[in-house]
């Protein structure tokens, strides 16, 4: 007597959100790969999908995109931590007093509304052409947007709580661990993730105009010599590390901080 494997009962589940988010890139690759047809396009203004592959793979292959790309990252990185090590201590010393919070926080709204790139002819002249400049302009960004959550995160927190803690005999230390530290991490952490969206953005920017390597540069080079698929590949790849960068390091946090606390809905 045989026994026929019985199929199994679990299938491959997908996440419809997923596969919700994939709809507009696959529209928008039909879209262009059906352009050339559609219309007189010329191919140097908006080469066709596989021409941008093509350079992908050859790039690739002779090792210059990997080491553009870790440029760029090692940079932002650098300028990641360097801005927030200094940022998030300073806003909460400055929020941690009132008077001072609401004396610094409309010059902390002004400094973050300037765009990175904004401050990049300024770093040329005081750091020059090349890495000091691009670094500069990426820890100004992230510093400013991460400041100015920080301070806002404090402020929001109820006075109430406050009171709370000293009338159980809290110190001012556990008061700021306790209350502060606590309090402002939801906003904290909002302001980590937007200062690295601001800080690859400036990232570009300074590459493009003070760099001497990174996406940014390669993809500005290019069209000098009118490779408009090195600048269309230079514009995926720069979504695409963001949306890595996005769903490998802050998705994580996020679940295991304010998702698990049940502070975001």
């Amino acid at each position: 007597m045989t026994v026929q494997a019985q199929p199994s009962s679990k299938m491959p589940r997908f996440d419809p959100v997923v596969i919700a988010g994939l709809v507009p890139f696959l529209a928008v690759l039909a879209a262009w790969a059906l352009a050339p047809t559609l219309s007189d396009i010329p191919a140097y203004k908006l080469p066709p999908p596989e021409k941008v592959w093509s350079a992908f793979t050859d790039m690739t292959l002779d090792g210059s995109l990997p080491s553009e790309i870790w440029a760029s990252l090692r940079r932002l990185a650098a300028g990641y931590v360097l801005g927030n090590l200094t940022a998030i201590p300073l806003g909460l010393a400055i929020a941690l007093n009132r008077a001072v919070a609401e004396t610094m926080t409309p010059v902390l709204s002004f400094f973050q509304s300037i765009a990175g790139i904004a401050w990049v002819p300024l770093a040329i002249i005081w750091f020059g052409v090349g890495q000091g400049s691009v670094l500069f302009v990426i820890a100004n960004t992230i510093f400013f947007s991460s400041i100015y959550s920080t301070v806002i995160g404090v402020q929001l927190i109820p006075r109430v709580l406050y009171r709370a803690a000293l009338c159980h005999g809290a110190s001012r230390l556990d008061v700021v661990t306790s209350v502060v530290i606590s309090g402002a991490l939801v906003q904290i952490l909002v302001g980590l993730r937007t200062s690295m969206a601001y800080g690859w953005r400036a990232l570009v920017a300074a590459e493009m105009i003070a760099g001497t390597n990174g996406i940014g540069y390669m993809t500005l080079e290019a069209v000098q010599w009118y490779q408009t698929e090195i600048v269309i590949l230079g514009m995926i790849l720069i979504g695409i590390l963001w949306l890595a960068l996005d769903f490998l390091i802050f998705r994580p946090i996020e679940h295991v901080t304010v998702r698990r606390w049940g502070l975001l809905a």
